[in-house]
């Protein structure tokens, strides 16, 4: 009978407070090749958890939680599973770290020391609700100030593959610290949201999110004339255009956003990373031109077996683009042919930007591997629109982490949050929203 993580934690606990005063709040670091990143631990009354700001991670649940005598041991799954194994010595804890399918040479340290037996006070506390669209239920968490008076306040829409509520809870939990009502939730079809995410198109994602935004619209403790949206990829790349279904929102956050399309996209990270991979830049036009194909077939009407058929005669023409999301063996599902992930490739953005009349940050990194952000930011800059504020960071990806390039960057660190890039967006709040 497999025992759950939450009665492992239980078990924990109970033994660390029967034989080690391991219980508490924990703070320190790990180091790898001389560079550190900041880490913190909770076990406390059933939670154990994992934060770190420079990871830009927060209260991640620890997994596989082992104690005995003056020995501990755990894991992360942050994109990897990461294995900590360490000694509790006079409110100490270290140890090393090792990383699943990491080189074998790799050595990285981590030290804690205990900062005391309860949990850092939040600002805030957390709220459960259900957000209703039609017939779809989304399983919400509000972030609330524990402040008196009115509060602005956030929705966070998500990325297209990082579809949890929990994802979300580090920007929660930096908006919530400014004193912003914060609404973050599961995905339709993802988590404990009900619906069908794979057959919704981008139409059904604006609804949710305009739900979203009722929600704090109708709320007694939010200032109604400072309600925003914040979008990460996917969900950036459609605010515009929810701004033309509501006027709730007065400013909009969008973070790696694509101007254009998602067929435009997939055209430049296919291309880029086949290229990358050794294959000539031939070659990566090729992968390019295959994904505006693709888009102008549907944009025609062209049946779903049709654009089937061509992915696959063209994956057998071109073997490499078995390295692209236009693989050989494709099948496409009729009923989600009318959802985002198809029919979607056609639905051109552009226009939602130009025409943009609320207070709009946009944040590139300058080695995204997803979207063009030097295109994106040139054609932002050629509307000449003063609602839009633009800032590109260096050695930023799409995530707005540091890159890990040997080629282009030839020290090592970890992928940890770009620097300066929370600072400005506090700082934007501060002089357009807030002032």
């Amino acid at each position: 009978m497999r025992i759950t993580i939450s009665l492992i934690v239980l078990l924990f606990l109970n033994s660390c407070s029967n034989s080690n005063p391991i219980s508490g709040y924990w703070t320190g670091s790990m180091e790898m090749n001389r560079k550190t990143v900041d880490i913190s631990l909770v076990f406390k009354s059933g939670k154990a958890s994992f934060t770190s700001n420079d990871l830009m991670l927060f209260e991640e649940p620890m997994a596989d939680l082992k104690f005995k005598s003056n020995t501990i041991s755990f894991s992360i799954d942050i994109e990897t599973i990461f294995r900590f194994e360490g000694v509790v010595e006079n409110g100490k804890i270290f140890g090393s770290v090792n990383i699943q399918d990491g080189p074998p040479n790799m050595k990285i340290d981590f030290n804690l020391v205990k900062k005391s037996d309860t949990l850092p006070t939040k600002v805030y506390s957390i709220e459960k609700l259900s957000v209703k669209n039609r017939d779809v239920n989304l399983s919400a968490e509000i972030y609330k100030p524990i402040t008196n008076g009115l509060h602005p306040a956030i929705v966070l829409l998500h990325g297209s593959t990082t579809n949890l509520k929990k994802q979300y809870s580090f920007y929660a939990d930096f908006f919530a610290k400014l004193g912003f009502e914060v609404l973050i939730f599961d995905k339709r079809g993802n988590g404990k949201s009900t619906g069908n995410y794979s057959t919704a198109g981008y139409d059904d994602l604006v609804e949710d999110a305009i739900s979203c935004l009722m929600v704090f619209k109708n709320s007694k403790t939010v200032d109604t004339t400072k309600i925003g949206l914040w979008g990460f990829s996917q969900g950036a790349m459609l605010l515009p255009y929810i701004m033309t279904k509501t006027n709730i929102p007065t400013f909009i956050i969008a973070k790696s956003p694509e101007i254009y399309s998602v067929s435009e996209a997939g055209a430049f990270s296919d291309s880029l990373r086949i290229v990358n991979m050794g294959n000539s830049p031939a070659n990566g036009h090729i992968v390019a031109e295959s994904h505006r194909q693709v888009e102008k077939m549907i944009r025609n009407g062209s049946d779903y077996r049709v654009v089937e058929n061509y992915i696959n005669q063209n994956a057998r023409k071109f073997n490499f683009m078995n390295q692209t999301g236009l693989y050989g063996n494709t099948s496409i599902n009729k009923s989600e042919y009318d959802g985002y992930y198809w029919k979607g490739r056609e639905k051109d953005f552009y226009p939602y930007w130009k025409s943009l009349d609320v207070k709009t940050l946009v944040l590139f990194g300058e080695d995204d591997e997803y979207i063009n952000a030097s295109r994106n930011e040139n054609t932002l800059l050629g509307f000449e629109n003063t609602n839009i504020t633009i800032k590109k960071f260096p050695r930023a990806n799409h995530a707005m982490k540091k890159t890990f390039n040997p080629a282009k960057y030839p020290d090592f660190d970890w992928p940890r949050i770009t620097e300066g890039y929370l600072e400005y967006v506090e700082k934007w709040i501060e002089n357009e929203i807030n002032k």
